[in-house]
């Protein structure tokens, strides 16, 4: 029997809250239940993976590089949405782990194909 697929949407900006946080720490739960997980970074969401960031002065601590440990959990499918990495200006080069790119159509294929979709 395979693994449920499970995907994570990350959608907003890292240190804007707390939701960065929470999204990273579902995922390494959702990996410790041997679950299938994708993980997909749309809309501000692909803020999380810019390199050289530092949380304000709001509390939060420094949790973004965590991205780039994934894969040793066994997280090795990270989507990111193109038409939302262009939007805000950022380029491949300036991501902190490595990541395939999705355009529209196949993020909503994506979508389709899980068993459960969080978003944070």
């Amino acid at each position: 029997m395979s693994a449920a697929k499970v995907l994570y949407v990350i959608s907003r900006a890292p240190y804007s809250n707390a939701s960065g946080q929470e999204a990273l720490d579902a995922i390494l739960i959702g990996t410790s239940f041997e679950l299938d997980v994708s993980v997909l970074f749309i809309a501000d969401g692909v803020f999380q993976l810019k390199q050289a960031q530092q949380p304000s002065d709001n509390g939060l601590k420094q949790f973004t590089k965590t991205y780039k440990a994934l894969e040793d959990f066994g997280v090795e499918k990270l989507y990111l949405h193109d038409l939302s990495m262009v939007a805000r200006g950022l380029s491949e080069s300036e991501l902190i782990c490595a990541t395939t790119t999705l355009d529209s159509l196949a993020v909503s294929a994506l979508i389709a194909d899980q068993a459960k979709v969080f978003t944070f």
